[in-house]
């Protein structure tokens, strides 16, 4: 009787996994085409603009602003980067904005001095790019966004007459965007009035500076294959709106790399500051609200974490971010800008939470599966099938790694980017738990820095 159970308790063990492995192997194979999809619709888009009109008088105002915090490392390459295209006049006026809030380490300079030397050493000219120093001290850096917003307010207002004409870009101190990026904004701008909030796409990069391990490398490629996957699918899938399937597209915007129309942050009372991730907060007010996101196909290239111990701290920060729907659902319907039926906003939650907790759950579920293959192999029961099912686990962490979906990835080595996925996908997934840990206790303080 105890073989004949153990036996049934095996059979459905092994068709359980069996299962799991092939739903793993549909979910990259679907995965697969839509990175194939998506990179070539960017790049249909990019080619059309490199030969569309030549530009013509800017009606409209773009605002570059980027929020500087515990960045004296990285500053003083960030601020030669917003010369550059302060200089070239690819925007309206950059902004630099650094807290109060921000101590300086002993001995060293702090964020704004850094800043403040590098501009000068530069020769830049305040009219196109300007250092503001944010008094505020709040526990997010919506502060430091929202100052920049009013800077460009009292700057350009006057000038365009309408808030609709002005737009205000968000970029982090790693955020090296596309020249094209602006030119591609101009662009749309110019033939779709209606959408006020737009998110460009993103490549993931290596730092270059100091040493970094194989994790930064499979973060970079796990990363940008989830932008090109998935993101973009989202995003056309929302785009029209008419829908209940299309209102309930579950994407935002990434925090950097996003455009938002003066008007509408009017609308919605600035950058929000209820909950950590402005960004996400952001781009779920826009969705709640029932407003488009464009998007553009010119790339902000952003660096990901050097370290498995700062990837840990990033990662459980963003999914710490993923979890706040629930208070952006109840902002909206406080502020009354909820435009989504009850229906839709449970249908959009439930696929929002969806994200997070299969992210922590299939690392479980992955390491459990294999180790069930692994004990059948001990008692010798391991079959053909069993030995297919091991290919396709391991190919799931593995699979991004051998397509090349940025540029700056294609030079490293394919051992180099197999060893780098198996190293950071396991620590994406566990950084759930500290996360929904973080979730449970209503902890909305800003997570410890990322070291550059």
């Amino acid at each position: 009787m105890d073989s004949d159970t153990r036996t049934r308790s095996s059979g459905a063990s092994r068709a359980a996994v069996g299962a799991f492995a092939l739903a793993l192997s549909l979910r990259r194979a679907w995965e697969w085409r839509q990175v194939r999809l998506s990179r070539t619709g960017a790049q249909r888009t990019l080619d059309a603009l490199a030969a569309g009109r030549a530009p013509g008088v800017r009606e409209h105002r773009v605002v570059c602003v980027v929020p500087l915090y515990v960045e004296e490392e990285l500053a003083a390459e960030t601020v030669a980067f917003w010369v550059s295209v302060a200089e070239q006049k690819l925007c309206d006026q950059v902004l630099l904005v650094t807290t109060v809030k921000e101590e300086p380490r002993q001995g060293g300079r702090s964020t704004h001095e850094v800043c403040e030397r590098e501009l000068e050493r530069l020769g830049a000219d305040p009219e196109r790019i300007a250092l503001l120093h944010c008094q505020e001290v709040t526990r997010f850096r919506a502060s430091q966004l929202n100052l920049a917003v009013e800077h460009a307010r009292a700057r350009f207002l006057p000038e365009v007459e309408n808030s609709s004409r002005l737009w205000i870009g968000v970029y982090n101190a790693d955020s090296r965007p596309q020249h094209e990026t602006f030119a591609e904004l101009d662009e749309r701008v110019a033939d779709d009035g209606t959408t006020r909030l737009f998110q460009q796409l993103v490549d993931y990069v290596v730092p270059e500076r100091g040493r970094a391990g194989s994790v930064a490398v499979g973060n970079a490629v796990l990363q940008t294959w989830w932008t090109w996957s998935h993101y973009v699918a989202r995003n056309r899938r929302g785009r029209p709106g008419g829908t209940v399937w299309s209102r309930t597209a579950p994407y935002s915007t990434f925090g950097h790399g996003e455009f938002a129309r003066l008007d509408f942050l009017d609308h919605i009372g600035l950058f929000p500051d209820f909950a950590y991730a402005d960004g996400l907060l952001l781009g779920w007010i826009a969705r709640l609200a029932g407003e488009p996101i464009g998007l553009l196909a010119s790339r902000d290239v952003a660096e990901v974490p050097r370290r498995a111990r700062d990837l840990l701290t990033q990662q459980t920060a963003w999914l710490r971010g993923l979890l706040n729907f629930d208070a952006t659902a109840r902002w909206c319907r406080e502020q009354g800008v909820l435009r989504l039926s009850p229906l839709e906003v449970r249908f959009l939650r439930a696929q929002h939470l969806a994200i997070p907790v299969g992210w922590g759950l299939s690392t479980v579920a992955l390491a459990a599966s294999g180790a069930a293959v692994a004990r059948r192999a001990r008692r010798g029961e391991a079959a053909a099938h069993d030995l297919a099912v091991v290919a396709a686990l391991v190919s799931y962490p593995v699979t991004p790694a051998l397509v090349s979906t940025a540029a700056s990835l294609r030079g490293v080595p394919l051992s180099r980017r197999v060893r780098g996925v198996l190293a950071s996908w396991p620590l994406e997934g566990l950084a759930f738990w500290p996360a929904l840990l973080s979730h449970l206790g209503r902890n909305q303080r800003a997570p410890a820095k990322t070291p550059r």
